[in-house]
């Protein structure tokens, strides 16, 4: 059963202040504005990505002629990637009851899809031609199995990136209800521990 209001709190970035967000009676509100009614809401998208130690998610909610994100570039585990979550859960709770047939795509599309494809693809560019100087003996003899290894470790990199960002994969669909549960248990297997969980006991408590 969906709550009648819902209330989260979060920094969409570290450099960020924090949104405060309300879900109630399918208005969903950010610091006291309306952001989106879910009963316009006819699909939806869920991302994340992490790239050299930084961590960006986000969730989509689409429209007839748009979309409304909600966006979070705190790392998973953090208390605000945490509400993050909680409120994706929230929403399409909300939307599973509004709409049981919709369905749910999961990865990133569109330009950060083609960019993440075109790094992939130059990463693997650049193992093959450190291993082909290699080979051809452009390298000290002491220094090929190095230039080698190297290069190999580009290769693999460059291939697992382009292959999981290729742009002509179909995107993963799931049944909105399904696709709540799944980020309830994504979003639990990240809960923050120890002394944080005693904080948000408290701060749920206030509220």
């Amino acid at each position: 059963m969906v709550a009648d209001v819902q209330s989260f709190e979060f920094k969409p970035a570290l450099l960020r202040s924090r949104d405060n967000w309300t879900l109630d009676g399918g208005f969903l509100t950010r610091n006291g504005e309306l952001f989106c009614n879910l009963a316009d809401i006819s699909g939806a998208r869920f991302a994340e990505m992490s790239v050299r130690g930084t961590h960006s998610a986000w969730f989509d909610l689409q429209f007839e002629g748009g979309r409304h994100r909600i966006a979070c570039n705190m790392p998973p585990g953090d208390k605000s990637y945490c509400d993050f979550m909680r409120l994706c859960v929230a929403a399409l709770d909300n939307l599973a009851v509004r709409n049981p047939d919709l369905k749910v795509m999961f990865g990133a599309a569109g330009a950060v899809r083609w960019s993440m494809f075109g790094i992939g693809i130059a990463a693997l560019a650049f193992g093959v031609i450190i291993a082909l100087i290699a080979g051809s003996g452009g390298v000290n003899d002491g220094k090929a199995l190095g230039a080698f290894v190297v290069g190999g470790a580009f290769v693999v990199f460059g291939a697992g990136l382009a292959w999981s960002y290729r742009p002509w994969a179909p995107p993963a669909l799931l049944p909105v209800k399904t696709a709540r549960d799944l980020l309830e248990r994504l979003s639990l297997s990240r809960h923050p521990k120890g002394a944080e969980d005693g904080e948000e006991e408290d701060e749920d408590g206030k509220g």
